[in-house]
């Protein structure tokens, strides 16, 4: 069998239980959306809304704002919206990150390349026993 080969340029993590607050491009903080975070890579990340807001559209900015697990490191940042995926119950928003700074995506970058190599260790150890 042939292993699986990560086709996207920046690999993603999932994540469980992370959430992002996601504003309109203005950023006003009257109307944020708190949505759960279903994976993530250093240049962009799938969330779920449960609110079917109509407004997501292809080719929209956002304002988003999330911190991933284990540190207290806030990452604000646009993106825009690559896809939006609707079933009968929410939306799955597609996003790829803009204008975010070195040190957020270098972090992100770290974040990604930790979690994949904690998961072939454990998958690792899973088959050796």
């Amino acid at each position: 069998m042939i292993p699986y080969q990560e086709r996207r340029q920046y690999p993603r993590v999932s994540l469980t239980h992370v959430t992002v607050e996601v504003y309109d491009s203005a950023g006003r903080p009257d109307k944020p959306e708190f949505c759960f975070i279903i994976n993530v890579s250093e240049n962009g990340m799938l969330f779920k809304s449960d609110l079917r807001k109509e407004e997501y559209e292809k080719n929209m900015i956002v304002r988003i704002t999330f911190t991933l697990p284990e540190n207290n490191i806030v990452i604000r940042t646009d993106a825009l919206i690559i896809h939006v995926q609707n079933t009968d119950i929410s939306q799955y928003i597609g996003v790829q990150f803009k204008n975010i700074g070195d040190a957020e995506q270098n972090y992100l970058r770290n974040f990604v390349l930790q979690s994949l190599n904690n998961d072939t260790g454990m998958l690792k150890k899973i088959i050796d026993g």
